[in-house]
């Protein structure tokens, strides 16, 4: 019942039926004169208290005079607005009032009893008197003397002071209802203007509010109050109380309770709900104890009997609270339980491919191919942080340079994050513990490295893991790569911020640098050059398209402005170079874009395009050479030290001394990376944001509970947000869903048989649906038979219904032509890259239950007509030697219908599949926007996103314009462009280089034979006149390669004893 229900709501004098008042807190500072500020400086006051950092300021206990929760400068509204009357269980304090709150955007209620303001009102007295005492401490001594100030200031104040009214609530009769509302609404009122009292702990208890209740990007101000926490351990038979975990054996949930009650105790907590999460914090301290993320095994509940206790549980933690009264458990459950029905049934309730979030639609994002355009683009991302920055990865490098040629040390990324650290700017990483026998990744050095070199520790950081031998979990992996900034945007997909992931389209072998004389001319030479000659030249392999499609379109800013490591076959003009700089600004400003040739995207920064001043260069020169104590040679290279790699030559090694080359570049090419990865923006980026954070707060809880130093993160609420600017990059609205694989021992999930396949679901889902073609980049194709992944499966029924419906449907595969694994091809030294190589066959080719036989057994004569396996080749001049390397395809990417794309960190196998072994990040990306194209010969709607990805990656694979490459499915590009430039090119480098794999190689015993002498040492001119004939990358994956032997591990061999689990 309200006021105006029950008659005018005005105060009444002394001698009234209400007159008795206490005056004991007339102290006010209603009469002090304040400061007049604009409205834009009331706005910057309120962005201060709203800031999102203010959750990572050290934390103060909630009875510290230091404590503020009210901005002293803004107005605090309230009203008493309704009551509850019930005589008959609250005979003494009958009436229940709500209290309306305003404090800026914020608005709430609270529910108190007449009882419960006296408590305050007494509590409020004896802080009041505890002034008049000169205790001998500063902070006693300056609140003494601001009390005394204002004492003095307002001692003849006419003002109102509070007032409370002292009369039983008891005595007070219903029609005398709405005076007593007003008095109390009055009173509490003026509490609220005095400084001394508004900020004191008992007034923030009262109106439930603390450091958390007014972060604009935590959402509503939620529900919050103190309660009692029962002492337990999370982790399920584990419980300090538990007898060794002797009670958890299958007890009734009665039984549990009574062990706890008597074995538990209970510790009082601040509980705070927010709009997705649950959290509390410890009121001795003001550190948050435990964030609950809402989650699809959210439960809140009070048992069958109504009491004063509620038990809530999600994935991670559970957690049995004690209300006041069974009244406030009530309210708890209800709030929390609307809670989950409206903003938290994103997370509560089952999404498509059962994935913790669902699609998110009208989002916006882009598209990166290779690491020069996706480092570019983190690297722009990371400079705007201005609150937080997550990264999860498998492997990081200290030490890569994100940008190059490099210039100086400015985008190296430790460089970076310590300067984001340095302006106050929270930074998280989260990196995989490796088993060191088995890796040689060094996350230990890398976490020292960031952490010794931050001048600003507590800015940043790091965990690693898992423990393997603590969490008995030693064959598999945390595998994400994923970058989060202001959980506003995100970056993910194939590439790990480490050594050998950069590369650019032109997927170079070579990188022998040139001396800084030479590299400073060239530079001058190019910043004039930009003005003279506005005309691209072109290269000496290049075919006869090449020129032409680089005359009027925007292709990918590279690092040409440094000479070129393949003196003859792979040298563009410096002028060619200027030409496309110069289109990179244009990137965004016209629809049909795609369609022409672009190799990638990127978004490289104006300062790295024009170097026009000797002087700058040569500082750029001297301050890299003084600053990382190399020599000045390697500012002209773009893989300096350890980046320049090939893995299957030699693995890494003393990363400790990263500026030391791990091989010999002057003989030895190295291994072109080719990657995808994606960044979006909005809503995706918040879910990829709250993965991480479950990752993190499970780390945490198990490994540095107790170290204040790592703090519990708290994921934003789902609104109003920031956008950030790269420059060069163009994104397209799609709809977008996260996926993951996920399990107990890399969430730290309670229960042990918990596991998230929805890569999984995605992938079989998006196969069966594909209407016209599936387009398919991976590090393995490991499926089918033993395997226990479906994708095989779903791509042998899919092709089977085209055949019998007579339909033009094509897969395309796109594999490395060898695993990225140390060791020598029919040597004891190559058996892991056999075992991974064994695995690839079976699934593709070799045994019954491979794709190619169970097509052919299903009737497919020739399964060639709908499914295709290519690998990437590149080839180059060192030294005045021809050289050609494979291009190690480690993408995790499917594309269907130009509609549909995922884009992630998961590999075709069962490690990254099945979700109960290696951790995965993906996302599946559905355009919303759309352009006229061609399919099957039909006009077709191609979505801008996807469609847009497979052009320019066809585009790369096959150096051909936009025309010939709009139809995927029609019998003109698929054999009489893709297969046969496929065969052609593989026929090339056969005849040229004599190269590992091939068809001709049977088994081992050939391999000698094999390499008899081939063309490049007899015929230097004829070979190279055959390589201008080799048209992009694509060469064809080699199916009889070594299909007369056994290349699973021999019996003797240490890797015998792992169990198959390992390889597939």
């Amino acid at each position: 019942m309200t006021k105006e229900e029950t008659g005018s709501g005005h105060g009444s004098e002394p001698g009234s039926l209400d007159s008795e008042y206490d005056d004991g807190l007339a102290i006010s500072d209603i009469d002090v004169p304040s400061p007049v500020t604009s409205p834009a400086e009331q706005r910057k006051n309120l962005d201060t208290i709203y800031n999102f950092r203010l959750i990572h300021k050290e934390p103060v206990k909630f009875k510290s005079p230091q404590r503020r929760v009210f901005n002293s400068d803004h107005e605090i509204y309230l009203d008493i607005v309704d009551y509850e009357r019930s005589v008959t269980t609250h005979i003494i304090y009958p009436n229940l009032y709500t209290i309306q709150l305003r404090y800026g955007e914020f608005m709430w209620t609270v529910k108190k009893r007449y009882s419960q303001i006296y408590q305050l009102h007494q509590q409020l007295r004896l802080f009041r008197a505890s002034l008049k005492i000169p205790l001998p401490t500063k902070a006693h001594r300056e609140r003494r003397s601001s009390f005394k100030q204002e004492a003095s200031r307002n001692k003849h104040s006419n003002k109102k002071m509070p007032r409370f009214p002292s009369k039983p609530e008891a005595l007070i009769p219903i029609e005398q209802l709405p005076t007593r509302m007003q008095q109390l609404e009055d009173y509490l009122r003026s509490l609220l203007k005095i400084k001394i009292y508004r900020n004191h702990h008992e007034l923030a208890n009262f109106f439930e509010v603390s450091h958390l209740s007014f972060i604009y990007e935590l959402g509503d101000k939620g529900k919050e109050g103190m309660v009692q926490k029962r002492t337990q351990r999370t982790a399920s038979g584990s419980s300090a109380w538990n007898i060794c975990g002797c009670l958890n054996q299958n007890l009734c949930v009665r039984c549990n309770f009574v062990c706890a009650d008597l074995c538990g105790s209970w510790r009082t907590r601040w509980l705070v709900v927010k709009d997705n999460f649950i959290v509390y914090t410890q009121p001795s301290s003001g550190r948050i104890k435990c964030v609950l993320l809402f989650d699809s095994a959210f439960e809140v509940s009070c048992g069958i009997f109504p009491t004063n206790v509620l038990l809530i549980t999600n994935l991670s933690r559970q957690i049995v609270i004690k209300c006041p009264t069974r009244r406030t458990a009530r309210d708890w459950q209800n709030y929390i339980r609307e809670k989950l029905r409206n903003e938290g049934a994103d997370f509560s309730q089952r999404s498509r491919y059962m994935s913790f979030v669902p699609p998110r639609s009208n989002v916006f994002g882009c598209w990166l191919t290779d690491g020069c355009s996706y480092m570019s683009a983190v690297a722009s991302a990371l400079e705007q942080a201005k609150q937080e920055i997550y990264i999860a990865d498998w492997w990081l490098s200290p030490e890569i340079q994100l940008r190059r040629p490099p210039n100086g040390e400015t985008y190296r990324l430790d460089r970076i994050l310590q300067k984001k650290a340095d302006e106050g700017v929270k930074i998280f990483i989260l990196l995989y513990k490796e088993v060191e026998m088995a890796l040689g990744i060094n996350s230990f050095y890398s976490k020292q490295r960031l952490i010794s070199e931050c001048r600003k520790p507590e800015n940043l950081k790091i965990l690693r893991h898992p423990d393997h031998a603590k969490a008995g979990v030693f064959f598999w992996a945390h595998h994400e790569k994923l970058v989060v900034v202001d959980q506003t945007i995100a970056f993910l997909g194939g590439i790990d911020l480490c050594y050998g992931r950069w590369d650019d389209h032109h997927h170079r072998l070579t990188d022998l640098g040139i001396s800084p004389e030479e590299n400073m001319a060239s530079f001058l030479s190019l910043g004039m050059a930009a003005s003279l000659f506005p005309t691209s030249v072109t290269s000496l392999n290049s075919n006869s398209n090449r020129e032409s499609l680089f005359e009027d379109v925007m292709v990918q800013p590279s690092p040409e402005n440094i000479k070129c490591d393949t003196p003859e076959m792979g040298r563009k003009s410096m002028f060619d170079t200027m030409k496309s700089r110069m289109h990179l600004w244009n990137f965004s400003s016209e629809d049909d874009s795609d369609d022409e040739y672009k190799p990638s995207v990127s978004s490289e920064q104006n300062e790295d395009v024009f170097i026009n001043e000797e002087s700058k260069l040569k500082s750029n020169i001297s301050s890299y050479g003084i600053k990382s104590s190399l020599d000045v040679s390697c500012f002209d290279k773009l893989w300096i030290g350890k980046d320049y790699t090939n893995f299957i030559l030699k693995d890494f090694q003393n990363l400790d001394r990263p500026f030391e080359d791990l091989v010999d570049r002057s003989k030895t090419p190295r291994m072109p990376w080719h990657d995808v990865g994606v960044m979006v923006q909005g809503p995706p980026a918040r879910d990829l944001a709250r993965h991480f954070i479950q990752r993190w707060n499970a780390v945490k809880a198990e490994k540095s509970k107790l170290n204040p130093q790592y703090p519990y993160l708290l994921p934003k609420s789902y609104r109003n947000f920031t956008e950030f600017i790269i420059p060069g990059l163009k994104q397209n609205r799609i709809n977008c869903q996260v996926v993951r694989s996920i399990s107990h021992w890399s969430c730290g999930a309670l229960d042990p048989e918990f596991w998230e396949g929805s890569i999984h679901e995605a992938y079989v889902d998006v196969i069966s649906k594909a209407e016209h073609y599936i387009y398919i980049e991976n590090q393995f194709f490991i499926t089918g038979g033993q395997v226990k992944n479906q994708v095989g499966d779903a791509l042998v029924r899919r092709i089977i219904r085209a055949h019998r419906e007579g339909t033009q449907f094509r897969v395309y595969v796109i594999l490395p032509l060898l695993p990225g694994f140390e060791g020598e091809v029919g040597s004891p030294s190559g058996t892991a890259l056999h075992a991974i190589t064994h695995w690839n066959y079976a699934s593709i080719c070799r045994g019954k239950s491979s794709l190619l036989s169970r097509l052919k057994s299903s009737g497919i004569a020739d399964p060639s007509e709908y499914i295709t396996f290519h690998g990437l080749r590149n080839h180059a001049e060192l030294n005045d030697k021809l050289v050609t390397e494979l291009i190690y395809v480690h993408s995790k990417l499917l594309i269907a219908d130009d509609k549909i794309m995922i884009c992630g960190s998961a590999n075709i196998n069962d490690r990254s599949l099945l979700g109960v072994r290696d951790s995965e990040l993906a996302v599946v990306i559905t355009d919303e926007d759309f352009k006229p194209g061609i399919m099957a010969g039909k006009e077709y709607m191609s979505g801008r996103f996807c469609g847009s990805l497979r052009r320019s990656l066809f585009r790369e694979h096959l150096d051909l314009s936009g025309p010939k490459i709009k139809d995927p499915v029609c019998s003109e590009f698929y054999h009489g462009i893709w297969r046969k430039t496929a065969e052609k090119n593989t026929k090339i480098y056969e005849e040229v280089f004599r190269c590992l794999p091939s068809d001709e190689v049977k088994c081992f015993d050939d391999i000698k034979s094999h390499f008899r002498v081939p063309l490049t040492n007899t015929n230097l001119s004829a070979a190279k006149e055959l390589l201008r004939k080799i048209q992009g990358y694509l060469v064809m994956f080699p199916l009889e390669f070594l299909k007369d032997e056994s290349l699973t591990p021999n019996p003797g061999r240490v890797e015998v004893l792992l169990p198959t689990s390992v390889w597939t």
